[in-house]
């Protein structure tokens, strides 16, 4: 096993489930110390941590409320004393449709999915910059490449994340701070079960299938937590503001 992160510290929100789990563990597995934060609860937060091998700890934030985000960074840094990578993995994703989105929805949506990346990007290159430098990924998604009629809000949020990391690495780049961005199409998180579960949503998932250009509809998480390793390795060290689309093929037309 490769060790490409042993001595470094990374900071993963979303950390609980999904990619951001992902990303945890495989930070752990290549010997990085892991700062695991959920949205709310520590316990959920350590369930990922007990699959880290002893190479996390756990943390609670809600990225859209800014005291919480500056609190978590100056907790992370009293417990581990620096920060060498940020992934921004937290979010929501559910339909915001045409008549069907009230305003606490969308509030919900930009706080979780761009203000809160954008106050980690924030409050961590602060620390970053007289460290010498680090790494950030930020989750943008294949929805912010093109429209979604059922996902409106989440497409637009999403569009956002991909134009502040190339914006973030403008700034950041002459302080040897690599800022990117990695693209997701339909991934397999408990973000989006109910797509790949429920009836109520069988006729977004035939949409899916038909659109998808490989044999699976939707990714294995753990691959796209790969791809964030690269973004975060010397490998992709050229990289500043780069979008990585990862989507089975969907953009590629048909």
């Amino acid at each position: 096993m490769s060790m490409r992160f042993e001595g470094k510290v990374a900071l993963v929100t979303g950390g609980s489930s999904g990619i951001g789990a992902e990303t945890c563990v495989r930070f752990a597995e290549e010997g990085a110390q892991v700062a695991v934060v959920a949205s709310s609860s520590l316990d959920r937060a350590q369930a990922t941590v007990d699959r880290c091998g002893g190479n996390a700890k756990p943390f609670a934030c809600d990225v859209g409320d800014v005291a919480q985000v500056d609190k978590l960074v100056a907790d992370v840094m009293a417990r581990f004393g620096r920060i060498d990578v940020l992934v921004n993995a937290a979010g929501v994703f559910y339909p915001t449709r045409i008549g069907e989105t009230d305003e606490s929805m969308f509030d919900e949506m930009c706080d979780a999915n761009l203000k809160g990346c954008f106050f980690m990007c924030n409050a961590v290159a602060q620390q970053m910059i007289p460290s010498g430098g680090g790494k950030i990924v930020n989750l943008g998604s294949a929805a912010g490449t093109a429209g979604r009629s059922n996902y409106i809000v989440y497409s637009a949020v999403k569009a956002g994340v991909i134009n502040m990391t190339r914006s973030l690495a403008a700034a950041l780049a002459p302080h040897d701070i690599n800022v990117n961005c990695l693209a997701p199409g339909n991934t397999a998180t408990p973000m989006n079960e109910n797509v790949r579960t429920e009836a109520e949503y069988a006729e977004i998932y035939e949409t899916i299938k038909e659109k998808t250009l490989s044999n699976r509809p939707f990714a294995d998480p753990r691959e796209m937590a790969g791809t964030i390793l690269f973004l975060c390795s010397d490998d992709a060290r050229a990289a500043h503001g780069a979008m990585l689309l990862m989507d089975e093929g969907v953009s590629a037309g048909y």
